[in-house]
């Protein structure tokens, strides 16, 4: 498609040009596909006769229903499980069929069908015909027992992949079929469909707002159908006629609009909540009644639920996060992960935060019962289940798909596991596919206004896999943000746009310098009173080149917190040699001298090596240079840190740093000379101590640079010479840091005995 018919595309589709070059990268190059997409419509749905084993499961409810037949459907204890069984099991109720559901306990039952708990239901419910929803499809030997021993019939409805041997039984699975049908239906999308060949499309369309859930949910592509289902779906949610549980639900804990993030971040951790931490099947009469009292307790239980689940997720994460310190990312493509004693309703979460984070499929493995069980995720491009499917000989049991599994096996074979997983995917997929790569879709300097655009994305939505929000990137040099009341975040209002950049107070001076640098953001459209505007939301900030020096806040930082010198002495050509490989080296500098010297040299010892002033953009320890950072907490994952200028103390590196890392030290020291000129004398010092004594006595601050900012109206202190004075007064041991700023009074002591005053004054 060319540039011209891109233009006249967006002019019919009233929307900016830059959203018609995404759509086209995205896959809908042509005025059809984009159509489609832009306008969802029912009559683009697969025609779901197509699908292998639609029309026998169909047939088959349908002879149940009119011979009234006793019907157990059989769920799943994740959002999209509760969410099918709920679709299934109300159409059937409406229909007079004698149904029952029952979904799993994840601690006592474990995932999917068991023979154990098979004979319990038989007993208990003396059912006729057995229907499964998101789950099954590998259950050949269940299958079988509850045919020929219980007596059952079984339907299996799942969409999750196929083993090598399928069970004996009626199967609807969106994977059996072929490419001219749409295979990724979550298993909400499955019972719905199945729903419409029961009842046709309008009592299809009674359930959009549950299948909705779970489609955004279960993580699969935001496409074709899913699409369909998610957009009506989510109008359904926002409409007066939503449905009673699930507009309760929403009440408690979305503000305005359902969107998908809503969905995914706020409504489906919450029902998936009791899953994870108790037994879901609380959850079911969140969508079968319409009892007020029962309701309430419900959504109670699920956002207190929530609470607990999030408080064990963050903890976990942090825990995670400490043992990746230690992680090989040099050699190994996937991360793996075990502990006996980790909650196993989380750990899936947690794989997927830690997925995001570094760029790698991740597998979390933890005891239960007497079996040790894992939850994986994957990133785009890598088929987690295609991979683990060949470690079959060393699992109990697995299943999944494409960006998600889950598997069961042995204490004893987990290392095992993990040397062949990363084996396999590395034979395919060189080190360098896991190095993030475009973090952005659309340049703000490209596109005519920002509120325009915000309109425009509304259009797109909704985001979710398969279709990501879009990301863009804002080149700035100087922005004026300012403090929220009290807290660490920041925000800057420019006409019809803010920006707001939340725990972002820490980059508020970096950021009003005239240094160029990258935002990159979200942006949305925002309403607030009478006023109607975009709102970027700051991800990151990258800062390629060190133009000038700008402040000496972050090398005069590494004093505050002292330490004696530790670490191995290095030369300039062992420290360039260091950067041969994709991950596991950082070199640190703070003076633009030692920066531009050493960017030449490795330059000219012919080494492409990634550069960042200021930020490190991610934590996936990926070879670099950065220059001045003000955080080094984001380092403490790589292997070797190299330290190109002497730093005035070393315990912020210690503190930040894995016991496993390596700290090499090249020993510039020109900077010092530098900072001469910003020293204070000592009547100048003392008084500076006076008004940061005062300001301590009346306010709580917790950094530098709100110290700084706090007193700026009432001196004329320059930045630098500010921060060399409080850094001084930290080396005296009179001002400390325990949480938030303090002046320690009991300590007396002489301007002589400071470390980095002698040494800056020479």
């Amino acid at each position: 498609m060319d540039s011209i018919q891109a233009g006249l595309l967006a002019k019919e589709f009233a929307v900016d040009r830059k959203l018609i070059e995404v759509l086209i990268q995205r896959g809908y190059d042509t005025r059809e596909k984009m159509s489609a997409f832009l306008y969802p419509s029912f009559d683009d749905l697969t025609d779901a006769h197509k699908y292998v084993g639609y029309d026998a499961a169909v047939e088959r409810i349908k002879q149940a229903i009119d011979s009234g037949e006793k019907v157990l459907i059989y769920g799943d204890y994740d959002c999209d499980g509760v969410c099918g069984t709920s679709i299934l099991y109300n159409f059937l109720k409406s229909k007079g069929v004698d149904a029952n559901c029952f979904l799993p306990n994840r601690h006592t039952d474990g995932y999917g069908l068991s023979i154990e708990t098979l004979e319990k239901l038989a007993e208990e419910h003396l059912s006729d015909l057995l229907i499964t929803v998101d789950c099954g499809i590998t259950a050949v030997e269940e299958v079988e027992y509850a045919r020929e021993v219980l007596g059952f019939d079984v339907i299996i409805t799942d969409h999750h992949e196929q083993g090598e041997v399928l069970p004996d039984c009626l199967i609807f699975n969106p994977k059996l079929s072929g490419e001219d049908c749409y295979r990724e239906l979550c298993g909400a999308g499955v019972a719905l469909r199945l729903v419409e060949g029961l009842g046709g499309i309008e009592e299809m369309k009674k359930y959009l707002d549950i299948a909705a859930i779970a489609t955004v949910a279960d993580v699969v592509p935001l496409t074709y159908d899913n699409r369909i289902i998610a957009y009506y779906g989510l109008k359904v949610i926002n409409s007066f006629n939503a449905r009673r549980g699930i507009k309760m639900l929403v009440k408690s804990c979305v503000e305005g609009e359902v969107s998908s993030y809503d969905i995914a971040f706020k409504i489906a951790p919450r029902i998936n909540s009791l899953g994870r931490l108790s037994d879901a099947n609380a959850v079911l009469d969140l969508f079968c009644t319409d009892d007020n009292f029962l309701l309430e307790n419900i959504v109670k239980e699920l956002n207190d639920s929530n609470s607990k689940r999030m408080e064990l997720t963050n903890d976990l994460t942090d825990y995670c996060m400490e043992i990746i310190r230690n992680y090989d990312f040099d050699e190994k493509p996937a991360i793996v992960l075990s502990n006996a004693y980790w909650d196993d309703g989380i750990i899936g979460i947690v794989a997927s935060r830690i997925t995001e984070t570094f760029n790698r499929p991740t597998i979390l493995i933890t005891k239960s019962g007497e079996v040790f069980r894992g939850s994986g995720r994957s990133i785009k491009g890598i088929n987690i289940h295609k991979y683990v499917s060949q470690c079959e000989d060393l699992l109990i049991k697995f299943g999944g798909h494409a960006m998600a599994c889950g598997l069961s096996l042995k204490k004893e074979n987990i290392d095992a596991f993990s040397d062949r997983l990363n084996q396999l995917i590395l034979a395919d997929y060189p080190m360098s596919y896991f190095i993030p790569h475009k973090r952005y879709d659309i340049d703000m300097s490209e596109i005519d206004s920002s509120l325009d655009m915000a309109r425009g994305l509304k259009m797109l939505e909704p985001f979710g896999e398969g279709n990501p929000s879009i990301k863009f990137k804002e080149s700035i040099s100087s922005k004026d943000f300012r403090q929220m009341g009290v807290t660490q975040h920041i925000v800057c209002r420019e006409n019809d746009k803010e920006t707001v950049f939340f725990g972002g107070l820490k980059y508020r001076e970096f950021l009003s310098q005239s240094e160029k640098k990258d935002i990159y953001c979200s942006l949305t459209l925002q309403s607030y009173r009478d006023r109607v505007f975009a709102q970027a939301k700051v991800q990151s900030i990258e800062c390629k080149t060190a133009e000038e020096q700008g402040d000496y806040m972050p090398y005069l930082m590494t004093g505050f917190f002292g330490g004696e010198k530790y670490g191995e002495d290095i030369g300039l050509d062992e420290a360039i040699s260091m950067s041969n490989k994709e991950f596991s080296t950082c070199f640190v500098c703070y003076d633009i001298d030692t920066y531009n010297d050493f960017c030449a040299k490795i330059k000219g010892a012919g080494k492409a090596v990634e550069v960042e002033n200021r930020c490190s953009a991610n934590y996936a320890p990926l070879t670099k240079i950065i220059f001045a950072p003000l955080s080094v907490k984001e380092l403490g994952f790589y292997k070797n840190i190299v330290l190109l200028d002497e730093p005035l103390g070393y315990n912020i590196f210690k503190k930040s740093l894995s016991k496993h890392t390596k700290l090499y030290c090249l020993g510039n020291n020109g900077i010092i000379k530098k900072l001469s000129t910003f020293l204070p004398d000592y009547t100048k010092l003392s008084k500076i101590f006076v008004v940061i004594r005062d300001t301590l006595k009346t306010r709580d601050i917790y950094g530098i640079s709100d110290l700084y900012y706090a007193i700026a109206k009432i001196t004329d202190l320059e930045y630098n010479e500010f921060v060399l004075s409080a850094v001084v007064l930290a080396d005296l041991g009179i001002l400390k840091m325990s949480g938030k700023l303090y002046i320690d009074t009991a300590v007396k002591t002489k301007l002589s005995e400071s470390r980095i005053y002698k040494l800056i004054e020479g």
